[in-house]
């Protein structure tokens, strides 16, 4: 099958199937670790933000309460997280990692890194550089658009 040079020039493609390969890659190496990429996000998000509500992590991951709720308590079963109730508001929970997340999570962010260096290897620096300045320029571009212009971006 011939590829399409246009596409193979399209940004927008070109960053869909760059964090869609990304996903995949970290998926395969977290599997060794029992855990899925939704999970491994979670771990991540609590570990920068301890004590975080359930709320905050679903927004934080893109994902609704009912599917947040179902990652946390997979974690809290596995010992890598702890709930607790959060002191400003009785109907909450605030989650924390276990010294055994915290080290599952030093682990992946090693993997992690080494899945970067291993993806971005063969451009130097400033080539990254310039790509991480395109990047957020787009996003930013993005978030400042109205919802409407969003939504058929």
């Amino acid at each position: 099958m011939q590829q399409d040079p246009t596409r193979e020039n399209s940004i927008g493609y070109l960053v869909h199937e760059v964090a869609r390969l990304m996903r995949r890659r970290f998926e395969e190496e977290g599997s060794s670790y029992g855990l899925t990429l939704p999970q491994w996000r979670a771990l991540a998000e609590i570990y920068r933000s301890e004590g975080l509500a359930q709320v905050n992590l679903a927004s934080a991951l893109d994902v609704d309460q009912m599917t947040v709720s179902g990652i946390v308590s997979r974690l809290e079963k596995r010992g890598l997280i702890e709930r607790y109730p959060d002191p400003n508001d009785s109907r909450a929970k605030l989650a924390k990692l276990t010294p055994v997340g915290v080290e599952l999570v030093t682990r992946a962010k090693n993997v992690g890194r080494a899945l970067y260096e291993n993806a971005l290897s063969g451009l130097s620096a400033a080539e990254r550089d310039a790509m991480a300045a395109g990047l957020r320029c787009i996003r930013d571009n993005l978030n400042s658009m109205p919802a409407l212009e969003k939504e058929s971006a």
